[in-house]
Order: C-alpha cells, then sequence, then structure tokens
C-alpha cells in the first residue's frame, strides 16, 4: 500500500501601502494576506491546491503561476487548483484593468511578485512532502444569507436585500491532513460567503477568511497550515444585518474588528467539525481533471444602441472605456457570444474539489450537491480564473435584458451570461464526476 505524503507552504502576498485596492489607494494594512500551498502526492500523481488572500485572480495569472510551477516542480500546471477567497479589500489582480467604478489599472510589478509567490509556495510545499492521515467532515454553519429578494413587478426580476427565505448552503466542510503521529499540519476549511464584512476599504484586509485562518492556526500553537476555500457565494453574505432609520433591515458593513468577530464566529464552527475528524491511513488515489464550458451570454447589443449610448455618455462626461472598447467588436463582427470557464474536478479518494471560474449562485451549489453523487463534495468558487458572477437560470428568466448585475462591463463582455450558464456549468460537473 502506498501512502499519501502532503506538504504544506505559504507567502505573505500583502501589496505596499500606496497601492490600489478595490475601494481606492491603500492607506494602511490591518491584515496580511497570504498564499499557501497544500500539494498531495499519492506516489504516481502530484496535484496542488493554492488559496490566496485576494478578490480575484485573472486567468492570465493562473496560466503563468501554472507554467511557473510545472517549470519549478515537474507538477502538471492544470494539476493545480488556484481559489481566491474573494475578499474586498485587496488589489486588483488581473493584467488587464477592469471596470468597477473607476477604471482601475493593475500594479503588474505586484502582479508578477503575486505569481512568483504562489508558484514558490507550490514549490516550498512540495520539498516538504511527508507521509500523512487525512480525514474530511461536515458540519452546519448557519451564518449566511440571501442578498436577492424577488421582485416580478420590478425593473429587474430582483433587488438587493436580505432574503430569509431564499436557499443558503450552510455547509461547511474541513479537509483535515495529519502527520503520522496524528497532529494536524494542513486543514481545508470550505464554507460559501462574501467575503465582504469589511466592505470595500481602502485598508488591505483578509477579513472573515483571513481571520478564521489565522483563529484557528493560533488554537493549534501554529504548527498546523489553515486554508479557506469560499463556495457558491454568488449570491450569499454573511449574515449580519442592521435596522436602518425608516426601521428597515439591511445588510451592516464594518472594519477590521468586524471582519475578525465573524472570522472567530466561522473558525468555532470549523473547529467542531475539525475535532470530530477520524483521520486514517488509506490507499487514496489521487486524480486531477478539467473541463472547458462555454458559458454563453444574452443577445449582443446592437452597433447602434452602444454609438447612442456612446454618444449620451460622451455628452454627459461619463466614462466611456466599455463602449470604446465594445464597438469595433460588434462592427467587424469579433464579439464573442460566449466566455470560456475552467470547471476542475481534483480528487482524493471519495473527497472531491469541484471548481468553478466565478461567483456561481447557491442554487446551482445545491444542485450539484444533490445530483452529482458525491460523498464529500467541496465546491470551490472563484477558482482558476474569474469569469463574472455565474447565475442560475431561473434567475436570468427572471431578469430578462435587464440583469440585477452589470458586471459584464467590468471585465469588457458585451452582453451578461445568460440562463444557458447553469446548465453548462452542470454538464462539465456530471462529465467530470463520471470520468474514473
Amino acid at each position: 500500500m502506498s501512502t499519501l505524503k502532503a506538504g504544506v507552504a505559504r507567502a505573505n502576498v500583502t501589496p505596499n501601502v500606496g497601492a490600489g485596492t478595490n475601494g481606492g489607494p491603500s492607506i494602511g494594512i490591518t491584515s496580511e494576506l497570504q498564499a499557501k500551498a497544500l500539494v498531495l502526492d499519492d506516489g504516481q500523481t502530484k496535484a496542488a491546491l493554492v488559496t490566496v488572500d485576494v478578490i480575484l485572480l485573472g486567468k492570465e495569472v493562473v496560466a503563468e503561476a501554472r507554467e511557473r510551477i510545472e517549470q519549478a516542480t515537474g507538477i502538471p500546471g492544470m494539476h493545480v487548483m488556484f481559489a481566491a477567497s474573494h475578499t474586498h479589500s485587496t488589489s486588483v489582480t488581473m493584467r488587464e484593468a477592469w471596470g468597477f467604478g473607476a477604471n482601475q489599472v493593475p500594479d503588474q510589478s505586484y502582479i508578477d511578485q503575486l505569481v512568483a509567490k504562489m508558484a514558490g509556495a507550490v514549490a516550498e510545499a512540495n520539498s516538504q512532502l511527508v507521509e500523512v492521515k487525512i480525514g474530511v467532515g461536515e458540519g452546519n454553519a448557519p451564518f449566511n444569507i440571501n442578498r436577492w429578494l424577488p421582485t416580478p413587478d420590478g425593473p429587474t426580476g430582483a433587488r438587493w436585500f436580505p432574503n430569509a427565505d431564499a436557499p443558503t448552503d450552510e455547509t461547511l466542510s474541513v479537509l483535515r491532513v495529519d502527520r503520522m503521529d496524528g497532529t494536524p499540519l494542513a486543514a481545508v476549511v470550505n464554507f460559501a460567503a462574501h467575503a465582504s464584512v469589511a466592505h470595500w476599504g481602502q485598508y488591505y484586509c483578509a477579513d472573515f477568511p483571513g481571520y478564521m485562518q489565522e483563529t484557528l492556526e493560533n488554537l493549534y500553537d501554529g504548527n498546523v497550515t489553515v486554508m479557506f476555500a469560499n463556495g457558491a457565494s454568488g449570491d450569499l453574505k454573511i449574515k449580519w444585518l442592521r435596522t436602518k432609520e425608516d426601521g428597515s433591515i439591511d445588510f451592516a458593513y464594518g472594519d477590521a474588528k468586524a471582519a475578525r468577530r465573524w472570522g472567530r464566529v466561522i473558525a468555532g464552527a470549523a473547529l467542531s467539525v475539525m475535532e470530530q475528524i477520524e483521520t486514517t491511513e488509506q490507499d487514496l488515489k489521487i486524480s486531477v481533471a478539467s473541463k472547458i464550458a462555454d458559458l454563453p451570454m444574452l443577445p449582443l447589443p446592437s452597433v447602434e444602441e452602444i454609438e447612442k449610448r456612446l454618444a449620451d455618455k460622451q455628452k454627459a462626461g461619463e466614462d466611456t472605456t466599455w463602449e470604446e472598447r465594445i464597438l469595433p467588436q460588434l462592427r467587424d463582427g469579433t464579439a464573442p457570444t460566449t466566455i470560456d470557464g475552467e470547471v476542475q474536478l481534483l480528487r482524493i479518494g471519495d473527497i472531491n474539489l469541484l471548481s468553478v471560474p466565478g461567483e456561481m449562485f447557491v442554487e446551482i451549489g445545491l444542485r450539484m450537491r444533490a445530483e452529482l453523487g458525491c460523498k464529500h463534495l467541496f465546491i470551490v468558487g472563484f477558482a482558476n480564473g474569474y469569469t463574472g458572477y455565474l447565475p442560475t437560470a431561473e434567475s436570468c428568466i427572471a431578469d430578462g435584458m435587464n440583469p440585477r448585475y452589470k458586471w459584464h462591463e467590468f471585465f469588457w463582455y458585451p452582453a451578461c451570461f445568460s440562463e444557458g450558464v447553469e446548465p453548462a456549468l452542470m454538464d462539465a460537473a456530471k462529465e467530470l464526476v463520471a470520468a474514473k
């Protein structure tokens, strides 16, 4: 029987103060941002999971890191899964500028460092492989809430509002990796909620995922590396609400202290699961496979429509970057009608880490749990390059041609995703899980 081996490492990926955040130039650091790597080796196949405290990872960044890792370690690049925590208090981590609010230009030198440090963490983890035992557990963490309320008669199919009657996924899963003496070497915590307790602050902050990891690591005296993989949280937030002056309920936002408090709340739930896991020495086989899903968009706008919009915005003195980028594509017929998204499955025995390339709505995640037939399923969102919000077919039908999100303009797409996204994701996931 071959014994599973594992190694872990980390790197500090906090940008310099003064560099950009999603809320503007940074003015300080409330918690360091970390990239962490777990390498697994069954004697024949090696794979790695990299988790990182950033809002998202561009496809180019993932491709560059994979190439470096393969050159440095021999681990096939496509055997590496990258997962962003989606903390909102970080820098832009795509090679190309994105249009969230003001046009944001990424700091290319920081992205170079991020790629190098993620690859370096994998190389270090690969150099420290030890024989391990492994186990998995699931618990309940009722700390998230849906953030959309259906409005059939409104301008869109839903409005932003805490909706306790809408679906959530309260599953909190933990993959525990122990040294042969039974002490924990690593743990991967999987839970679905937007990491936006600290909102769009100008202080670098790992938000609740960072504080959750820090809390657990401190409880084990720093002898374990805790990682976080966000789930199907495209329409989920932490269930932290406030009552406004008019008596209505709204989402609450805070600072680093609030993020720390919620990190400790999630850590408590994770600790309960982690301590009940019985790790065993098993002859586990590792396999990794990916499928590129064609994610269809709504019908493209007409040239005339965008020309008018461009003229109107120019007259109003508004930013016209998106219109100026899209118009040439519409005129010459090169505007895409689908976006490629990588769906990846990292399997360790009967433990399945299924990644999706964006902010997948929880309803699709629940459907995957029900239909894929996996004994242990970790749904890993914001993974392997970001494509945007991944909506349900039902929400697309409800929204029609006026989607609740205008995210396509952030990433220079000509249109939002359509109702075909859900079946495309489901088909890719089913194909990967069915393969032996």
